[in-house]
Parts: structure tokens; C-alpha cells; sequence
């Protein structure tokens, strides 16, 4: 798994993201305190990757963390979140329900850190779309109380990948946290996402 996820990093920095590899979670926060200074402008998507590696902490502690309105995030000197999905060819992926990590992922903040764990290093596209739909999906629903199929059975109503359709035909809830995807190929500006790799899972 180190060398997939090693393998992952040099394609992530192909695609002019920055990327680093890390053992730990203590490892992971201790990156993320020499690339977020405190005092920084910072803002969060919801992320229990985040909260599980102390990192949220953190910024609650020694930044100047705006998570009260989502607009906020825009003007952040330093964006945090995790992904659903990291593949191997150095692709992020990302679902989203009210898209407010998607847009400040694309436009907005000076700096992204997007923080992973190695639970969520995937072969490829295929393999992204259906660990969502089996896990992060499920579990996140459940997590949020959300009135879906997929937080009742644990898995999504259109479990499958499917070339026709990625989405999930059948969920047709205003709960559902799948509503848009992004699929992130190559930033224009170099190293304005940073991706960490956490050696151990961590998050849905």
C-alpha cells in the first residue's frame, strides 16, 4: 500500500498538485501545522478524516477557522478537507450534496489541503465511483441522519458502476448527499491543492 500510495503522489505531482506521504496521523497533523502557520484565515468541509487526525483541532485552536457560513470559505487563505476518493493515476474525487466543498475544492481559496486516508487509495475511476456508493455514501447518510435508501441498507440504490450512468437512479430524496461530482484531472495552478496520504485509515 506505501508503494501504491507513493506511486499515487508522483502522479498527483504530475497533475501539478503537491503531494506527500505520511505514516501516521500524528504524522499528518504535524505536516498540516507547517503548511497552515497559525493565525491563518482557514475554513473546513465536514470531513471526520479531519477530526480523527486532530487537524480540526488544530485549526479550532490556532487558526482563524470561519465555518459558520459556507460562503466564508472562499476568501480562506487555507481550505481543509478530505476526498471520497484518491486513484492511483493521481485523480481526486469528489460527490457532494450541497456542493460547497466541491465549488471551494475548484475555485476560491488560495490553498487546498485535501487530507486522505489510505482507505481511500483506489485502482481507478471504476473503483472510485463504487467505494462511494458502498461506503462513503452509506455511512456518511447514516452519520447525518439523512432519510436515504443508503442509510437505511448500507449500500446505494444503483450499487454498481455504470458507464450510462454514474449517478443513482431510484434515490430520488432532497436528503440525498450525492448530487454533484467532480472528478480532478489537472490544476492550471501549480501546487494550489495539496494532497496528503495518510498511511492508515482514517474517514468514510
Amino acid at each position: 500500500m506505501k508503494a501504491r500510495a507513493e506511486n499515487a503522489i508522483v502522479r498527483l505531482e504530475r497533475n501539478n498538485f503537491r503531494g506527500y506521504y505520511v505514516e501516521t496521523k500524528e504524522e499528518a497533523l504535524e505536516l498540516v501545522k507547517t503548511l497552515v502557520p497559525k493565525g491563518s484565515y482557514t475554513a473546513t468541509g465536514g470531513s471526520m478524516t479531519l477530526i480523527e487526525t486532530g487537524i480540526m483541532s488544530y485549526l479550532e485552536e490556532e487558526t482563524d477557522l470561519r465555518n459558520s457560513e459556507p460562503r466564508d470559505a472562499y476568501d480562506a487563505g487555507f481550505y481543509l478537507l478530505s476526498a471520497n476518493a484518491i486513484t492511483e493515476h493521481g485523480e481526486i474525487y469528489q460527490v457532494d450534496g450541497r456542493s460547497n466543498r466541491i465549488s471551494a475544492l475548484l475555485f476560491g481559496p488560495e490553498k487546498v489541503i485535501i487530507v486522505a486516508g489510505i482507505n481511500k487509495l483506489v485502482p481507478d475511476l471504476r473503483a472510485a465511483v463504487e467505494r462511494n456508493k458502498h461506503i462513503s455514501a452509506p455511512w456518511n447518510a447514516a452519520r447525518l441522519s439523512k432519510k436515504t435508501p443508503c442509510a437505511v441498507t448500507g449500500r446505494c440504490v444503483h450499487p454498481s458502476f455504470d458507464e450510462q450512468n454514474l449517478s443513482a437512479p431510484g434515490c430520488d430524496t432532497d436528503e440525498r448527499i450525492c448530487c454533484n461530482t467532480l472528478i480532478m484531472t489537472r490544476q492550471r495552478i501549480r501546487d494550489r491543492v495539496t494532497v496528503i496520504i495518510i498511511g492508515e485509515e482514517c474517514g468514510y
